[in-house]
């Protein structure tokens, strides 16, 4: 990499951690570090200053050669403003993180949606590369969607589309804490997994693995699926049908050419995306479903880092938050 070359941070946080990466251009790590997420504005504040410190000091280059900060979070934001307006993970509530980060260092910022981040990390650098049309899918404790379709990264009104996981898919269905009722996220989030292997369990099915004396989550469920446990098989089969049920709107509604799926749930993807590809086929439009190519994330847990990073270079090269070329 030419010494010239400029230079950007990204920014994943989550409610449990901060993935940081200080990248190039072209999509190079030239620093990476994960450090544990701490709530409340003065330590969260601290935190992403120690971090983005540490970045720079590890890689050993002019801080004269960044150009920014990009940032991808859940939680409801607002992006022109560079503020979290809420977010319940990360006990914040109204912190402008862009004014706060640019004040302190001196760099422009800029603040995504997570999905839509990980949508373009994957679009740029990952399963999406070559592209023109793809939907990025995390499947975690909640699930969200980043949607591009030619070229351009849709974000709706107020940069909230892709809300995929508050679909409803059954409208007499649970209610979901967004008020509506079957939500999407009830029945193929992690945390729906958790609950659903708890309940089954108690009500009297059998895992050779599992058991409610202990707390049960989606990541015990996925490990339990690899060691052979038909209750946890079913499971994910049965999250991957309902999964493959939204995808199928999906893909009939953008007529998209690639469907990517990340986020910590697809740790069992083995039994989940066959379930979704067998759904998709079984119910969707053949003429449009056999061109839409269903695949795992190629970039995984670094999807997100990534494409804040790359979001921040196109938008601050083209000064143009929406059209990405």
């Amino acid at each position: 990499m030419e010494q010239t070359e400029d230079l950007a941070i990204g920014l994943d946080i989550g409610g449990t951690k901060i993935l940081a990466a200080l990248m190039s251009k072209n999509g190079e790590v030239l620093s990476k570090c994960q450090t544990d997420t701490k709530k409340g504005k003065e330590q969260f504040g601290d935190l992403l200053l120690t971090t983005i410190n540490v970045l720079i000091n590890e890689a050993n280059i002019e801080k004269t050669r960044i150009k920014g900060i990009g940032i991808a979070t859940a939680g409801v934001i607002d992006s022109k403003k560079k503020e979290i307006l809420f977010a319940s993970n990360l006990g914040l509530s109204n912190f402008p993180i862009g004014l706060f980060l640019e004040s302190k260092l001196g760099l422009p910022v800029q603040l995504y949606n997570d999905a839509n981040a990980a949508a373009v990390g994957e679009w740029m650098w990952g399963a999406g590369k070559g592209k023109q049309n793809l939907i990025y899918i995390t499947v975690s404790t909640g699930i969200g969607a980043g949607i591009i379709s030619n070229d351009n990264l849709l974000t709706g009104m107020t940069d909230s589309a892709g809300e995929f996981g508050h679909i409803s898919i059954h409208f007499d269905g649970p209610l979901c804490p967004c008020g509506n009722k079957g939500c999407l996220e009830n029945y193929a989030s992690g945390t729906a997994i958790a609950k659903k292997a708890h309940e089954r369990i108690q009500g009297g099915a059998v895992s050779q693995y599992l058991s409610v004396d202990t707390v049960i989550t989606a990541v015990d469920v996925c490990n339990a699926a690899e060691r052979g446990d038909p209750f946890s098989i079913d499971l994910l089969e049965e999250v991957g049908e309902y999964l493959g049920l939204g995808i199928i709107n999906l893909i009939h509604l953008f007529n998209t050419e690639a469907v990517i799926l990340g986020g910590g749930v697809m740790n069992g993807a083995k039994f989940i995306l066959p379930a979704i590809q067998r759904t998709v086929q079984k119910h969707g439009i053949a003429s449009m479903v056999d061109k839409a190519k269903i695949d795992r994330s190629h970039l995984g847990n670094d999807a997100c880092v990534m494409g804040a990073t790359g979001l921040f270079f196109k938008e601050s090269t083209q000064n143009a938050a929406l059209l990405i070329k």
